[in-house]
């Protein structure tokens, strides 16, 4: 019986899983796979998103205990689903944080949802961009289809964005406008494009006229 290649965790949306379909793959000895939307074949994912919501149960004489975090992207929304170690651990996490996890497809009930096997909570702001911009590429890359609910920017906003995120970041007394159009190369209307995402999401302020800070 040959034995199944292990395969590295592939970056892709919320709404290519639950919109895909999840099949098992071998007769006696066998895995799960998923086949996306965009018809790849996935047998470890790695996504990303915000928590919008949980469920914990504690372990009782006859049942083990049992968590789920579900996950939005932006595209779609998913269950990642643990039990007893696991389930522990997903319930460390809170409603409204952001979360990586590499996981698993699985099938209960016509509902596909997310073995995790490995998370972690997101806390920098540079992450979150490396993580969306490095999907986009892959499926610009790979000519795949992002989805068309998705409410994101385009790669090259978000190259530009993180571009102006660490200047800002490295300076303690604030940059001003034109330091930044100097140091970026950027156009005027680009850098004022991304100082008004920054500014709406509350990841900067304006101390002074034309100069911006991290909050």
């Amino acid at each position: 019986m040959s034995e199944f290649v292990p395969t590295p965790p592939i970056l892709t949306y919320i709404f290519d899983i639950v919109n895909g379909r999840v099949v098992k793959e071998g007769d006696e000895q066998y895995r799960w796979v998923l086949i996306t939307a965009n018809n790849e074949k996935i047998y470890k994912m790695r996504i990303s998103g915000t928590i919008v919501g949980k469920y914990y149960s504690m372990k009782t004489d006859d049942k083990k205990a049992f968590a789920t975090l579900t996950l939005d992207d932006g595209t779609e929304t998913i269950r990642v689903k643990g039990w007893e170690e696991t389930a522990e651990a997903l319930n460390r996490f809170f409603e409204g944080g952001e979360i990586e996890i590499i996981g698993k497809p699985r099938l209960s009930e016509n509902e596909i949802y997310v073995l995790p096997e490995d998370f972690l909570k997101i806390e920098d702001y540079n992450k979150e961009l490396y993580l969306r911009t490095k999907k986009i590429k892959r499926y610009v890359k790979k000519n795949l289809v992002i989805p068309s609910e998705e409410k994101v920017e385009q790669a090259s906003f978000l190259v530009e964005k993180a571009m102006v995120w660490e200047i800002i970041t490295n300076s303690e007394e604030g940059v001003e406008l034109d330091l930044l159009i100097e140091e970026t190369k950027l156009e005027k209307a680009t850098i004022e494009s991304v100082i008004h995402d920054l500014l709406n999401n509350g990841d900067i302020y304006e101390p002074t006229a034309l100069k911006f800070k991290k909050i």
